[in-house]
């Protein structure tokens, strides 16, 4: 065969082949015009689904009330504000007044000088009430004045800040002994240690 004849015979192969190639893309073309034309037949068949309306109003909160069952106890007293001055007079007295007694007995003797500043019935501040005249035995013979709190003091004064109130409204207390003005006209309370409370 001649060189001619084999140039001649490529380039029939190589237009057969191109036109093959033509034809396979053209094809490919239409197959996904097709396909492009099918899903946009079956997105207008299908109808929308309607977006839910938003709520125009809305809706009133519900508040739930939760009632406690009634004790018969009254309510406690809110908790006093003392500041330094107030503490210390409340330390020298208890101290010089229930030195012996126990942490809670320093404690009601404090409670009786604070329930006294609550009553309307006496002055309005714990300087006021300890030192109204013939009050309290140790401001009268002066003990008051040279007594020096200790820790257990210190102790009782934490103990009402903290909340802790036993007095039942107390607002006079004496030494556990025999009859007296206290037991004679007041309403008797209870006893801590080798005192009486009164209201």
């Amino acid at each position: 065969m001649r060189c001619k004849d084999i140039l001649k015979l490529a380039s029939i192969c190589a237009a057969t082949l191109s036109l093959v190639l033509t034809m396979k893309g053209i094809a490919q073309e239409e197959r996904e015009a097709d396909h492009l034309d099918m899903v946009a037949d079956i997105e207008a068949e299908t109808p929308e689904t309607p977006a839910e309306p938003e709520p125009t109003e809305t809706p009133e909160p519900v508040i739930y009330v939760i009632q406690e069952e009634e004790t018969g106890e009254p309510e406690p007293e809110p908790a006093m504000s003392l500041d330094a001055a107030d503490e210390e007079i409340l330390l020298k007295l208890a101290m010089s007044e229930a030195g012996g007694e126990s942490t809670e007995g320093k404690a009601l003797v404090m409670l009786s000088v604070v329930n006294r500043v609550r009553s309307d019935e006496f002055p309005d501040t714990v300087s006021e009430v300890v030192f109204q005249d013939r009050q309290y035995s140790p401001v009268l013979d002066g003990r008051y004045y040279s007594t020096v709190p200790d820790d257990d003091c210190l102790a009782a004064l934490e103990l009402i800040k903290g909340g802790w109130d036993e007095s039942m409204g107390a607002m006079y207390f004496e030494n556990a002994g025999a009859d007296s003005w206290h037991s004679r006209n007041l309403e008797f309370l209870f006893r801590e240690g080798n005192h009486k409370f009164y209201k």
